[in-house]
């Protein structure tokens, strides 16, 4: 009975082997590193910005030919490329949520020289000008003249019996730092973070943005909000 289980477990394993590296097999070599993006809730009338990887897993170069945006409302910085086996490509993406209120679905596309896939695209969604379960961001961006160093922001949590701030991704880090101060928060309470600008700033507007996961305690999927960030230095 032993030697039967055995063999059968041996089978079992090739099986999936065999099915897994037909899978791999049949999946582009350029990839993104994530296969959506979910801003969360974000206010009306900004840029927020995301910097996008690709990842050549092939064995020989892939061209990318071009890169290109959903519609008018969002902006694709990248310069033509070649992307060398196993190395990473980066391009940015800036949003503009002027004209939106509500849901918003879009994606990137990108067209190269992959011949498993050469049109490749992956999405994005942002909850624009909605402050899902009334957790609402003051304010609901950040502005530091040359004058501040820091600032702090706050979200407030008008309805839910707690929330938890379980992740913060911050998309340029040069810009500014993220410093959590208070992390939960009950009904009526708030959760804190201090944004600090980088000391080193050249004169000029730095733009950039973060996002943080709020765990909401009720199993569901955890609620996003982006808070977008303008530096001005002279």
């Amino acid at each position: 009975m032993k030697i039967q289980n055995t063999t059968w477990l041996l089978i079992l394993g090739i099986v999936v082997s065999l099915a897994s590296s037909s899978f791999a097999s049949n999946l582009p070599d350029l990839r993104f590193t994530e296969d959506s993006l979910n801003f969360g809730c974000v206010a009306v009338d900004f840029k927020i910005f995301h910097t996008y990887k690709l990842v050549n897993h092939g064995k020989t170069p892939i061209h990318i030919d071009t890169v290109t945006a959903h519609c008018d409302c969002s902006q694709i910085r990248f310069v033509d490329s070649l992307v060398k086996p196993y190395d990473t490509v980066e391009f940015l993406m800036i949003f503009n949520t002027a004209d939106f209120y509500g849901p918003v679905d879009k994606n990137v596309r990108v067209h190269s020289s992959d011949k498993k896939s050469p049109k490749l695209h992956t999405y994005y969604r942002a909850d624009i000008g909605q402050w899902l379960y009334r957790i609402q961001p003051k304010p609901v961006s950040i502005f530091m003249l040359p004058v501040k160093g820091t600032k702090i922001g706050t979200l407030i949590n008008h309805s839910l019996d707690k929330i938890t701030v379980i992740d913060f991704t911050l998309d340029d880090k040069s810009i500014c730092d993220i410093h959590l101060l208070k992390d939960e928060a009950n009904k009526g309470e708030n959760i804190e973070y201090e944004v600090v600008a980088n000391p080193d700033l050249t004169p000029g507007t730095h733009l950039t943005n973060f996002t943080m996961s709020i765990d909401l305690h009720k199993n569901i999927e955890p609620l996003k909000i982006t808070i977008p960030v303008k530096i001005v230095r002279y």
